[in-house]
């Protein structure tokens, strides 16, 4: 059939309009834009152009994505009003030809079990059953045909792929430029990175960005945003087509592409990415495209421990725990870096002595504006142990109130602590002990400074020395409230 007049006959039911000539304007890609954001979510903007007539026009968009929004679209072009748009979602499948010929004559084809050919006959479709056709032969009624229904032509209002139509009034005609804009599910994005580890005091950062395709249709040479950051979206329910498409899967091919680093511009608080070039990303189709390369970007390695302390018994104790592996990158010019970076996952790798790379650890990020810190846990130091033990060395009764029979007492206990790290690996390093108190806790005395990390918090960084221990000790009041009543 020609591919006109099949399109003029979809139209013609759509629109109830008789003896329509509309426009069939397919996608030349020529003007072709996607804005991505994280949520599976994209703004398709397309141009079309047409040569209108005065007054009323009716035109076929040819090659929209098959998971549209269908009310989010826009028609818009100079001196052009939309009177109405429709959008046909219905597609090519057995169980609409079926729907559609019902009341209707089939052709019909099932096997002689004797010798295997074919056997033609015409019948009746009168009804379905679970998906199987009823026909009415002139030897009865079958609702369990063992053959293949034939059907004599594609059923109106049926296509290969969804298509949106428009009624269009100008009065002005001649060449117009048509622009398209509309909100598609199954595209999205997602951003990984990537860290080699230089030396004890540098890394190289490379950020790809992978776009999915799973929309239903191919984009050609598109100008690609990226939009970072979370958007409100209200969601309505979707036609029972369209949400069937959403279960449609394909192997993904992944291709790749490579550019500089893209610096994000701010719209509304959140961040653009705009590619430099134009990319193609065919339907069911992962795309990996450089986004972010820096070059020995500052980084510093913490090892912590938060001391598991409670000071309300005689005394507690653990034995080789090990502290946890952090790395701490600013996310400022000074060191390299100072961009806004998108949320995902970081990946880290390092080169042993022979030059072999190896996988470190990894850890997620959330979206980080520029100045912010990132704070990497990639696991826990193997070659670095740390034991620590508290004695209660004095309790004291320090106030007594008689409330009604009950007493309210106030008890001062003091505990010593030590705590001792033990650095089995060839470098120095400085791990920092944290420890949770009470808000009216205080240290009398202590064997290395504590800072305040907050306000019931102390932290102290221990140094030790490859291949030796080093011992904090400190002493604590804790002030305990009791209640006794007879």
């Amino acid at each position: 059939m020609n591919k006109y007049l099949f399109w003029l006959g979809i139209s013609t039911i759509l629109t109830g309009v008789a003896n329509a000539e509309p426009l069939f304007l397919p996608s030349t890609n020529n003007n072709l834009s996607l804005s991505i954001y994280n949520q599976n979510l994209a703004l398709v903007k397309d141009m079309r152009q047409a040569e209108l007539k005065s007054g009323v026009n009716e035109v076929i968009f040819d090659g929209v994505a098959q998971r549209i929004q269908p009310e989010t679209a826009i028609i818009y072009g100079e001196n052009i009003k939309v009177l109405e748009q429709n959008y046909n979602y219905n597609l090519l499948s057995y169980q609409n030809f079926i729907e559609r010929n019902i009341g209707k004559q089939v052709n019909t084809v099932r096997i002689n079990p004797e010798n295997g050919d074919n056997i033609y006959e015409r019948a009746e479709l009168i009804g379905t059953a679970d998906g199987q056709p009823i026909l009415r032969f002139n030897y009865g009624i079958d609702s369990n045909f063992g053959g293949r229904v034939v059907f004599n032509d594609i059923p109106a209002g049926l296509s290969n792929k969804p298509t949106l139509t428009a009624k269009l009034n100008t009065n002005s005609g001649g060449a117009k430029n048509l622009r398209l804009a509309y909100l598609t599910d199954g595209l999205s994005w997602k951003t990984d990175y990537v860290a080699n580890v230089n030396n004890e005091n540098s890394l190289n950062l490379t950020g790809w960005v992978t776009i999915n395709n799973e929309s239903g249709i191919d984009y050609e040479n598109a100008k690609i945003q990226l939009i970072a950051g979370d958007v409100n979206v209200v969601r309505q329910a979707m036609p029972r087509m369209a949400r069937g498409m959403m279960l449609m899967k394909a192997n993904a091919v992944y291709d790749a592409a490579e550019t500089a680093s893209i610096e994000p511009e701010s719209i509304n608080s959140y961040e653009l990415y705009t590619l430099p070039t134009t990319t193609s990303i065919a339907n069911h189709q992962t795309k990996q495209i450089a986004l972010i390369e820096k070059q020995d970007v500052a980084y510093k390695k913490e090892f912590t421990l938060n001391a598991p302390f409670y000071f309300d018994t005689n005394g507690d104790e653990f034995e080789k725990f090990h502290p946890e592996i952090t790395y701490v990158i600013e996310n400022k010019s000074e060191s390299n870096l100072g961009i806004s970076l998108p949320s995902g996952i970081i990946r880290f790798y390092e080169n042993d002595k022979n030059g072999n790379l190896q996988f470190i650890g990894s850890n997620h990020i959330a979206n980080t504006a520029k100045e912010d810190t990132l704070r990497l846990r990639l696991g826990d130091a193997f070659n670095i142990s740390i034991s620590g033990k508290t004695k209660k060395i004095s309790e004291k009764e320090v106030s007594r109130q008689m409330q009604n029979k009950c007493a309210n007492i106030k008890t001062r206990r003091t505990y010593d602590a030590e705590i001792t790290v033990n650095n089995a690996e060839d470098n120095d390093n400085t791990v920092i002990i944290s420890q949770n108190f009470r808000h009216d806790a205080k240290i009398i005395k202590e064997s290395i400074k504590s800072t305040d990390k907050n306000a019931t918090t102390k932290q102290w960084q221990i140094p030790v020395a490859k291949n030796d221990k080093t011992t904090l000790t400190y002493t604590v009041e804790i002030t305990v409230n009791n209640r006794e009543c007879n």
